[in-house]
Protein backbone atom coordinates (compact mmCIF):
# COMPACT_ATOMS: atom_id res chain seq x y z
CA UNK A 1 0.00 0.00 0.00
CA UNK A 2 1.71 3.10 -0.96
CA UNK A 3 2.47 5.77 1.98
CA UNK A 4 0.18 8.73 1.57
CA UNK A 5 1.64 12.10 1.14
CA UNK A 6 0.64 13.27 4.11
CA UNK A 7 2.41 10.69 6.27
CA UNK A 8 5.34 11.38 4.05
CA UNK A 9 5.49 14.73 4.85
CA UNK A 10 4.95 14.54 8.79
CA UNK A 11 7.65 11.93 8.82
CA UNK A 12 10.12 13.72 6.89
CA UNK A 13 9.18 16.60 9.17
CA UNK A 14 9.75 14.52 12.56
CA UNK A 15 11.91 11.48 11.81
CA UNK A 16 13.87 13.47 8.91
CA UNK A 17 16.82 11.31 8.97
CA UNK A 18 15.17 7.89 8.52
CA UNK A 19 13.07 8.83 5.93
CA UNK A 20 15.60 10.65 3.65
CA UNK A 21 17.22 6.93 3.95
CA UNK A 22 14.63 5.12 2.94
CA UNK A 23 12.72 7.15 0.36
CA UNK A 24 14.21 8.95 -2.69
CA UNK A 25 12.74 12.40 -2.80
CA UNK A 26 13.11 14.35 -6.05
CA UNK A 27 12.52 18.45 -5.43
CA UNK A 28 11.45 20.67 -8.52
CA UNK A 29 11.99 24.16 -7.46
CA UNK A 30 9.77 27.48 -7.53
CA UNK A 31 11.13 29.97 -10.36
CA UNK A 32 10.00 32.77 -8.19
CA UNK A 33 12.92 34.92 -5.99
CA UNK A 34 13.66 32.96 -2.92
CA UNK A 35 11.08 33.36 0.10
CA UNK A 36 8.19 30.97 1.44
CA UNK A 37 6.25 30.03 -1.34
CA UNK A 38 3.58 27.04 -1.81
CA UNK A 39 4.70 23.16 -2.58
CA UNK A 40 3.48 19.83 -2.98
CA UNK A 41 4.26 16.38 -2.13
CA UNK A 42 3.09 13.67 -4.38
CA UNK A 43 4.01 9.59 -4.43
CA UNK A 44 6.15 8.95 -7.55
CA UNK A 45 6.31 5.11 -7.21
CA UNK A 46 8.62 2.43 -6.84
CA UNK A 47 12.61 3.36 -6.68
CA UNK A 48 15.82 2.04 -4.48
CA UNK A 49 17.23 2.47 -1.59
CA UNK A 50 20.93 0.85 -0.17
CA UNK A 51 20.74 -1.30 1.96
CA UNK A 52 21.93 -0.90 5.88
CA UNK A 53 24.91 -3.43 5.58
CA UNK A 54 26.21 -3.96 2.40
CA UNK A 55 24.99 0.16 0.78
CA UNK A 56 24.93 0.24 -2.62
CA UNK A 57 26.49 -3.12 -3.46
CA UNK A 58 22.68 -4.11 -2.39
CA UNK A 59 19.39 -2.50 -3.58
CA UNK A 60 16.48 -2.96 -1.53
CA UNK A 61 12.91 -1.81 -3.22
CA UNK A 62 11.37 1.67 -1.67
CA UNK A 63 8.72 4.08 -2.95
CA UNK A 64 10.00 7.82 -3.97
CA UNK A 65 8.49 11.12 -3.55
CA UNK A 66 8.90 14.44 -6.11
CA UNK A 67 8.51 17.83 -4.22
CA UNK A 68 7.28 20.17 -6.72
CA UNK A 69 6.44 23.49 -6.41
CA UNK A 70 2.39 24.60 -7.09
CA UNK A 71 3.10 27.69 -8.58
CA UNK A 72 3.46 25.82 -12.11
CA UNK A 73 0.12 23.80 -11.47
CA UNK A 74 2.29 20.22 -12.05
CA UNK A 75 1.77 18.55 -8.89
CA UNK A 76 -0.62 15.60 -8.66
CA UNK A 77 -4.14 14.99 -7.59
CA UNK A 78 -4.31 13.96 -3.37
CA UNK A 79 -0.56 15.45 -3.26
CA UNK A 80 0.09 16.93 0.24
CA UNK A 81 0.16 21.15 0.35
CA UNK A 82 2.55 22.76 2.35
CA UNK A 83 4.71 25.86 2.41
CA UNK A 84 8.26 26.09 3.05
CA UNK A 85 11.30 28.48 2.32
CA UNK A 86 12.34 28.35 -1.60
CA UNK A 87 15.73 29.03 -2.88
CA UNK A 88 16.05 30.26 -5.87
CA UNK A 89 19.09 28.67 -7.80
CA UNK A 90 20.54 31.96 -9.03
CA UNK A 91 22.36 32.41 -12.27
CA UNK A 92 26.01 32.46 -11.52
CA UNK A 93 28.15 34.21 -9.10
CA UNK A 94 27.21 37.58 -10.43
CA UNK A 95 23.62 37.06 -9.60
CA UNK A 96 24.20 35.68 -6.36
CA UNK A 97 21.73 36.14 -3.38
CA UNK A 98 21.74 34.70 0.26
CA UNK A 99 18.12 33.87 2.04
CA UNK A 100 17.79 33.93 5.49
CA UNK A 101 16.62 31.05 7.30
CA UNK A 102 15.96 31.88 11.00
CA UNK A 103 12.99 31.21 13.51
CA UNK A 104 10.54 32.04 11.35
CA UNK A 105 8.04 30.99 8.89
CA UNK A 106 7.89 27.00 7.93
CA UNK A 107 10.05 24.62 9.66
CA UNK A 108 11.30 22.72 6.21
CA UNK A 109 13.51 24.60 3.58
CA UNK A 110 13.76 23.47 0.30
CA UNK A 111 15.63 24.05 -3.18
CA UNK A 112 15.61 22.98 -6.69
CA UNK A 113 17.48 19.61 -7.86
CA UNK A 114 21.04 20.41 -7.81
CA UNK A 115 23.00 19.04 -11.15
CA UNK A 116 26.62 21.04 -11.31
CA UNK A 117 25.18 23.61 -8.94
CA UNK A 118 26.93 24.63 -5.65
CA UNK A 119 24.87 25.50 -2.33
CA UNK A 120 25.80 27.77 0.10
CA UNK A 121 25.34 28.13 3.81
CA UNK A 122 26.87 30.43 5.94
CA UNK A 123 25.71 31.30 9.39
CA UNK A 124 24.99 33.82 10.92
CA UNK A 125 23.95 35.41 14.28
CA UNK A 126 22.27 32.49 16.73
CA UNK A 127 20.51 29.51 14.86
CA UNK A 128 20.03 31.48 12.07
CA UNK A 129 21.85 30.52 8.65
CA UNK A 130 21.77 32.44 5.33
CA UNK A 131 22.19 30.34 2.03
CA UNK A 132 22.41 30.33 -1.51
CA UNK A 133 21.79 28.27 -4.16
CA UNK A 134 24.04 29.20 -7.24
CA UNK A 135 24.04 27.58 -11.45
CA UNK A 136 27.51 27.50 -12.80
CA UNK A 137 27.10 29.74 -16.14
CA UNK A 138 30.42 30.04 -17.86
CA UNK A 139 32.26 27.71 -15.79
CA UNK A 140 32.40 24.02 -14.42
CA UNK A 141 30.88 22.91 -10.99
CA UNK A 142 34.07 22.30 -9.77
CA UNK A 143 35.68 25.56 -10.17
CA UNK A 144 32.04 27.44 -9.23
CA UNK A 145 32.33 25.74 -5.87
CA UNK A 146 35.96 26.32 -5.62
CA UNK A 147 35.18 30.07 -6.12
CA UNK A 148 32.78 30.36 -3.59
CA UNK A 149 34.89 28.62 -0.95
CA UNK A 150 37.25 31.75 -1.38
CA UNK A 151 34.84 34.23 -1.59
CA UNK A 152 32.99 32.93 1.32
CA UNK A 153 35.69 31.58 4.08
CA UNK A 154 32.96 31.00 6.46
CA UNK A 155 30.55 29.28 5.05
CA UNK A 156 30.44 25.36 3.54
CA UNK A 157 30.22 25.21 0.33
CA UNK A 158 28.60 21.91 -0.83
CA UNK A 159 29.04 21.59 -4.76
CA UNK A 160 30.25 19.39 -7.49
CA UNK A 161 33.65 18.79 -6.36
CA UNK A 162 36.14 15.73 -5.51
CA UNK A 163 35.86 15.03 -2.19
CA UNK A 164 34.27 12.73 0.16
CA UNK A 165 30.40 13.31 0.71
CA UNK A 166 30.09 15.96 -2.64
CA UNK A 167 28.99 14.48 -5.86
CA UNK A 168 29.78 14.26 -9.15
CA UNK A 169 27.61 15.78 -11.70
CA UNK A 170 28.57 13.72 -14.23
CA UNK A 171 26.44 10.95 -12.72
CA UNK A 172 24.18 11.87 -9.73
CA UNK A 173 22.21 14.96 -8.69
CA UNK A 174 21.19 16.12 -5.23
CA UNK A 175 17.83 17.11 -3.37
CA UNK A 176 18.80 19.88 -0.48
CA UNK A 177 16.48 19.95 2.07
CA UNK A 178 16.58 21.70 5.46
CA UNK A 179 14.68 21.10 8.57
CA UNK A 180 14.56 23.22 12.03
CA UNK A 181 14.25 21.39 14.67
CA UNK A 182 11.95 22.40 17.82
CA UNK A 183 14.63 24.70 19.31
CA UNK A 184 15.19 26.94 16.18
CA UNK A 185 18.72 25.29 15.07
CA UNK A 186 18.67 24.06 11.13
CA UNK A 187 19.87 21.14 9.57
CA UNK A 188 20.50 20.58 5.82
CA UNK A 189 20.86 17.49 4.24
CA UNK A 190 21.39 16.22 0.95
CA UNK A 191 20.37 13.41 -0.36
CA UNK A 192 22.38 12.24 -3.39
CA UNK A 193 20.44 10.04 -6.81
CA UNK A 194 21.76 8.10 -9.06
CA UNK A 195 21.49 10.25 -12.40
CA UNK A 196 21.57 7.19 -15.18
CA UNK A 197 18.84 4.79 -13.48
CA UNK A 198 15.64 6.53 -14.27
CA UNK A 199 14.31 5.66 -11.00
CA UNK A 200 16.53 8.36 -9.15
CA UNK A 201 17.46 5.67 -6.64
CA UNK A 202 19.21 6.72 -3.55
CA UNK A 203 23.04 6.49 -3.57
CA UNK A 204 23.82 8.26 -0.19
CA UNK A 205 22.39 11.06 2.23
CA UNK A 206 24.55 13.22 4.30
CA UNK A 207 23.96 15.98 6.93
CA UNK A 208 25.92 18.56 5.11
CA UNK A 209 25.08 21.58 8.39
CA UNK A 210 26.21 21.25 10.94
CA UNK A 211 29.30 18.70 10.76
CA UNK A 212 29.23 17.63 7.56
CA UNK A 213 28.53 13.42 8.18
CA UNK A 214 27.17 10.85 6.43
CA UNK A 215 24.18 9.08 7.48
Amino acid sequence: MPIDPPIAFNSLLNANEVFLKSYPVRIFGDVNASGIAQYAIENRGNSFRPGSKLGTHRFHATESFNIRATAAGLHAVGSHIFNAHSIHMDMGINAMEFYRLDNTGPNIMVTGQLSGCAFVINPADGNNLDVSHIKPIGTTGAILAATLTGNHPNAFVYGATAGHGFYDSSDRVVSIIGIRDAGGAWRIYAQKHDAVSGDYRIRSVYRIYPNHTKL
